[in-house]
């Protein structure tokens, strides 16, 4: 549910000892010809600490790409039971206080109209994290037209139908995303 980073501390630091090495290996390479082990040793030196740091990226950047192909999915599906349902709002999980086995205190906005308050969420079967905006049927005897918000909103169970992530939705919205998630989609 949370975006991997595709930056590394531990790659840059690598790349940078790795030019370090090759400097120092050219710098031998050209001032001493019978310093030419130690030339070597620092560019087989540079050369492993490269593809190590290539290795890291190259992880990093296909566990992003995994994320941004699951978070297109799971807005698929938000859009598909969104659409099949009659009554449904969307709210987003701002801050997550406390767990319990039963449910949830949670902080939720309210997307179409931005109110921000306190929610108990029964226990459901997605794990919800920060940042997960959650496809709900609105609980007529809590919120009322033109009527005052509750202190504490009720989340029931059972008036809950799909969630996705808030940080994935510049990616649902982009066609180019959309031709690779289609295009993952057939190959499974």
């Amino acid at each position: 549910m949370i975006k991997p980073q595709t930056s590394s501390g531990w790659a840059v630091t690598l790349i940078v000892f790795s030019c370090v090495c090759l400097a120092i290996a050219i710098r031998l390479f050209l001032g001493q010809p019978s310093a030419s082990a130690a030339g070597l040793a620092f560019t087989a030196a540079a050369i492993v600490l490269a593809g190590v740091a290539t290795a890291i990226w190259f992880v990093k950047t296909r566990r992003t790409r995994a994320w941004i192909t699951h978070a297109l999915q799971q807005w698929e599906h938000f859009a598909t039971v969104k659409s099949q349902l009659r009554v449904t709002t969307e709210v987003t999980v701002l801050d997550i206080h406390a767990l319990d086995p039963t449910g949830t205190w949670v902080t939720i906005r309210w997307d179409k109209f931005g109110y921000v308050q306190r929610a108990w969420m029964e226990a459901i079967p997605d794990e919800i994290w920060r940042g997960s905006v959650l496809l709900i049927s609105p609980d007529p005897a809590q919120i009322q037209v033109h009527g005052p918000w509750p202190n504490v909103y009720y989340l029931l169970a059972a008036d809950y139908h799909a969630y996705a992530s808030e940080e994935a939705l510049p990616y649902f919205r982009d066609p180019k995303y959309q031709s690779l998630d289609r295009a993952n989609t057939s190959k499974a």
